[in-house]
């Protein structure tokens, strides 16, 4: 892998280069640390935030590590003590663990590596896995695949998001398998409306359209002169076709960095906001009253609990590989075939502007999935804990 990455570098690789830079500039903290907890990338570390900030909270050391570049310098900017994972061969890994010294490592979802979880073996330093999820057929799953699997076995607990990956793994043979909940489910409530967008809304319904791609682009924009009573705001994925969408809009946008030079009328005029911004999403969701999440045509679908937390019922693509949460049953969520229309679109935006009660039920019920599903942080935390005290006598 180190190879790999460095001769993507020297080719000149965007997210190479950016990889063996951070690993150049982030030095590892001296140890020891009661905690280590790695994220493959940004979302993975948004999953463990909770827990993160909870041993912070009771006064542990805690270490963060990224293997990506992706997010690096915003959990950089958040965290004491950050690193990069070490490359997994022995020396790197050796000497990362004699320099931090962890008392226990707490890896998100899976980025679990044989070097590091032999070392981490050797010295007798207990290791976990928050929120795996194990599809059916997964290479983990087969007793051929020695290697990965002692890996994982050896794992002092894997918890798991659901009751099947976590059925699953038992049945393949594995004796360290607890079931959590799915951490992401713990970090979607705490957006409130952003104030100033009363402005804009000015009690308008309003649909956002987050994370969106020019698959989704095309099913929305020829429904925005549809429906006079709709706001929408329109977040695209790539902020570079922030221009490109602009253009092809039917309708004059704000932009979300410049709204407050905006005045009071042209908010109030204004039918489109263009989000031009990263991290703001899900504020402003939560002053919406329905959204449609991209991805879901072929790039993979992004977070839709974000827009359900808010109440908001959700609309996207079919494309839901990994994401267990949009097949659930009541949770207020819509797929739309590959082969979807513009017309798809707006059959289903009608359907909640003519029928306010229909909107309603559907705001309790994506806010009730959310409620079910909370509380994975405690879980593993508590186990955390619990082997924090065992360590510590």
């Amino acid at each position: 892998m180190r190879w790999a990455v460095l001769l993507a570098s020297a080719f000149g690789h965007r997210k190479a280069k950016a990889l063996v830079a951070f690993h150049q500039r982030y030095q590892i903290p001296k140890g020891p640390f009661d905690l280590w907890v790695h994220a493959a990338s940004l979302g993975e570390y948004y999953m463990v935030l909770p827990i993160i900030d909870r041993a912070k909270s009771e006064g542990w050391k805690v270490l963060v590590t990224f293997f990506s570049s992706s997010g690096v310098e915003l959990a950089a900017k958040q965290e004491a003590y950050f690193a990069m994972a070490p490359w997994d061969r022995p020396d790197a890994v050796a000497a990362f663990l004699s320099t931090a010294e962890p008392k226990q490592v707490l890896f998100a979802k899976y980025d679990l590596w044989p070097c590091m979880a032999r070392a981490l073996q050797k010295r007798h330093i207990p290791y976990h896995v928050a929120y795996a999820e194990v599809r059916a057929g997964h290479l983990r799953l087969h007793p051929w695949n020695r290697i990965e699997r002692l890996t994982w076995a050896a794992a002092q607990t894997v918890w798991h998001q659901t009751e099947g990956s976590l059925s699953r793994w038992t049945d393949a043979g594995y004796r360290n398998g607890l079931w959590s909940g799915d951490g992401r489910f713990d970090r979607v409530t705490n957006a409130s409306p952003t104030a100033s967008l009363h402005d804009f809304t000015d009690g308008h319904p309003l649909l956002v359209a987050g994370s969106i791609w020019a698959a989704e682009e095309a099913l929305l924009l020829p429904n925005l002169l549809r429906f006079p009573r709709l706001k929408y705001i329109l977040a695209p994925h790539d902020l570079q076709r922030i221009e490109t969408l602009a253009r092809r809009l039917p309708l004059p946008s704000l932009r979300w960095s410049r709204y407050h030079q905006y005045t009071l009328q042209e908010k109030t005029d204004a039918r489109v906001l263009l989000v031009d911004t990263i991290g703001d999403l899900p504020n402003l969701y939560a002053a919406g009253s329905l959204a449609f999440v991209g991805g879901g045509f072929g790039a993979g679908l992004h977070n839709i609990l974000e827009p359900l937390a808010q109440g908001l019922p959700v609309l996207c693509g079919p494309q839901i590989k990994g994401h267990w949460e949009a097949s659930e049953e009541n949770n207020s969520v819509t797929l739309l075939p590959l082969t979807a229309q513009a017309s798809d679109v707006a059959q289903w935006i009608q359907g909640y502007l003519d029928q306010p009660s229909t909107l309603k039920q559907d705001t309790q019920k994506a806010r009730a999935f959310i409620q079910r599903n909370q509380g994975a942080s405690e879980r593993v935390w508590v186990g955390l804990l619990q082997n924090h005290s065992i360590l510590q006598s």
